[in-house]
């Protein structure tokens, strides 16, 4: 499982996310923000609805919506996942 906190970004409707523990080598991660979110199982392909992101770059989220970060590996597969309530900068 994965702990992921919501900040108000850098710039208006803009949201800093950060996650621990750090991704494994070799993995990357895939967000997807709603209204409600669901985390995945564990090795489910999630590719469909899912937007990558670097890690680092703030997410365009709107205020109290749910943000899951899933950390993939390079087949797409879910590892590792989690959900906060999204705080964007007004």
């Amino acid at each position: 499982e994965l702990t992921v906190t919501s900040a108000a970004g850098s710039t208006t409707g803009n949201t800093k996310i950060t996650v621990t523990p750090a991704k494994s080598s070799g993995n990357s991660y895939k967000y997807k923000t709603a209204a409600s979110v669901t985390l995945p199982e564990y090795d489910v392909v999630c590719s469909t609805g899912y937007t990558d992101w670097d890690g680092t770059a703030d997410i365009t989220a709107t205020t109290g919506q749910k943000i899951l970060i899933v950390e993939v590996d390079g087949a797409n597969k879910a590892k590792k996942a989690g959900i906060a309530t999204v705080t964007s900068k007004a």
